[in-house]
């Protein structure tokens, strides 16, 4: 099976617990002795949960991208966010998901919406 390439696209909590100097430190564990890189990587990780942890210790205390409490949009957020990471089979398989979404809540707004007195 081919493997498929794809640019790195970082994701909104990738770049909350990312840091330019994490970033640094990424870069150079290729290049450290094979005998320290393993102590090298754990302790880069580290840096990453304690930031992880960091985020959830402020107030609010959670990573929120919707701007609406409406569950379908968030739903069809969630979708078109993931759809960056797809292969084009899986993103035509959410695009028909999206689409039958779009189509029961314009139904379901027709359907209870008050006819004119």
């Amino acid at each position: 099976m081919e493997q498929e390439q794809y640019e790195y696209t970082p994701t909104t909590f990738d770049i909350e617990t990312q840091s330019r100097n994490i970033q640094m430190l990424k870069t150079v564990i290729p290049y450290i002795d094979a005998s320290r890189q393993k102590t090298f990587a754990l302790m880069v990780k580290f840096l990453e949960l304690r930031n992880v942890a960091s985020i959830f210790n402020e107030e609010p205390a959670s990573i929120s991208m919707c701007s609406t409490d409406d569950p379908a949009e968030k739903r069809m957020q969630l979708l078109n966010d993931i759809k960056k990471f797809c292969t084009p089979a899986e993103k035509d398989s959410i695009d028909t998901m999206l689409t039958a979404f779009q189509m029961f809540s314009s139904y379901d707004t027709f359907m209870h919406t008050p006819a004119p007195e």
